[in-house]
């Protein structure tokens, strides 16, 4: 798979709860956030975050549903990530939570095995 943002990518990180997101930053000043296992050829999100400045790094909260930007200007900026962009993707009890017995790692590592045998090609005009 390759993801062309349209600008220099300062840095890429992947997310530490979901084994299929994964968070570029780009000089425009963008944030692009993409779920593989929703949408293989597009982000989910895409954000401006500064304005005169180019983003150089991007870090998840490995607790919260936060990500950290850096800019080329010394600015660092923390965005929250919306419900959509938290699915977890995995079975969850009654509260919310994943049921006993369920060993995430394992869930994590079939959900992107899957992805990887799976053969797509790109849209359609692209």
């Amino acid at each position: 798979m390759s993801f062309d943002l349209g600008n220099a990518v300062g840095d890429v990180c992947w997310s530490p709860y979901s084994s299929t997101v994964f968070a570029a930053v780009t000089s425009d000043g963008k944030v692009h956030v993409f779920d593989l296992a929703e949408n293989k050829h597009e982000p989910l999100c895409e954000q401006k975050v500064v304005k005169r400045a180019k983003l150089t790094h991007v870090c998840f909260n490995e607790r919260d549903y936060m990500i950290i930007v850096g800019d080329d200007r010394g600015g660092v900026n923390s965005l929250k990530l919306s419900p959509n962009l938290r699915k977890l993707h995995m079975p969850l009890n009654e509260e919310g939570e994943v049921g006993e017995g369920v060993d995430v790692a394992e869930v994590q590592k079939a959900k992107m095995e899957k992805l990887l045998s799976s053969s797509d090609s790109k849209p359609p005009g692209t």
